[in-house]
């Protein structure tokens, strides 16, 4: 409720004093991806085309579909995302084998180079955001942040039914 003539009425909580938790991660959410942008783009990538390299990395020769499970994309994102790294030349893809309506995504050797920088951009984000923690800090930040993901997951689940 709002006074017209004076804004917010006196002894209300902000929404900020309502929710610090939401409010406090949603900040730390965009300032987090907002530098990882910064440093993808030196290297010729945009947010999201790193997870695609990184699963091809660690499992080569994916179908696409699996890619888009194993990353969380929708499928127009993700075959937006494939073919721009694609035309940059860091994957190829391929019909399947079996089925020749799934396609078959590979790193190139200009994708498999990209090993180093990614190792390098992920060291740079993990240090910025855990310098100056001990630790047991880091141990229990990563519980937290394990425990509010299912938290936040189990809520929207419930949401749909």
């Amino acid at each position: 409720m709002t006074d017209a003539s004076n804004g917010p009425l006196m002894n209300q909580p902000t929404l900020v004093d309502r929710a610090p938790l939401s409010f406090g991660l949603l900040s730390l959410s965009r300032t987090f991806h907002s530098y990882g942008g910064e440093l993808l783009l030196k290297l010729g990538l945009y947010p999201g085309q790193e997870l695609i390299l990184m699963q091809l990395f660690d499992r080569d020769e994916q179908i696409q579909t699996e890619l888009q499970t194993s990353i969380g994309l929708d499928h127009s994102t993700l075959s937006r995302s494939i073919r721009r790294i694609e035309d940059a030349g860091l994957v190829t893809r391929r019909p399947a084998d079996r089925d020749k309506r799934a396609m078959v995504v590979s790193l190139t050797d200009a994708g498999r180079a990209m090993v180093p920088r990614l190792v390098e951009l992920w060291d740079t984000l993990e240090t910025a955001l855990t310098n100056g923690l001990t630790d047991g800090e880091r141990a229990d930040l990563l519980k937290a942040i394990g425990a509010l993901d299912q938290s936040v997951a189990n809520a929207r689940r419930r949401r749909k039914t």
